[in-house]
């Protein structure tokens, strides 16, 4: 069976598609549409993601510029700080771990964060 015996529909509208056998869509505009349904899933996905980084770093530099260098988790996690997202982390020797967001890095157990400054580094 090669590409032009089998039924073959667009990908955004499901319509029969003719002609080619690698033609993926019926039109132009359905190209369109399809790829800008999935890009913008993606684009909102991306910013939601940074919207929580965003709100976790507001909350850390905050302290951090305070000189506070150590709270615990539920008074965290009731200003908006949400500890699933980090840009970054790092495996220490001792078996402690640096986590970071953005430019600050922080300890944590599962009560508390601490240790909780402002880096240089880039990880």
């Amino acid at each position: 069976m090669n590409g032009y015996d089998e039924e073959r529909h667009c990908m955004n509208c499901g319509k029969t598609l003719s002609g080619r056998p690698d033609k993926l869509f019926c039109s132009q505009r359905c190209k369109n549409e399809w790829h800008n349904r999935i890009n913008g899933m993606e684009k909102r996905r991306r910013d939601r993601t940074f919207a929580i980084l965003w709100k976790n770093y507001k909350i850390l530099e905050l302290m951090a510029d305070s000189g506070m260098r150590e709270t615990d988790m539920s008074s965290l996690s009731a200003c908006g700080f949400n500890p699933d997202f980090i840009t970054g982390f790092r495996k220490l020797r001792n078996g402690r771990a640096d986590y970071f967001c953005f430019d600050i890095a922080y300890n944590k157990t599962e009560a508390r964060l601490y240790n909780i400054r402002r880096t240089s580094e880039l990880f």
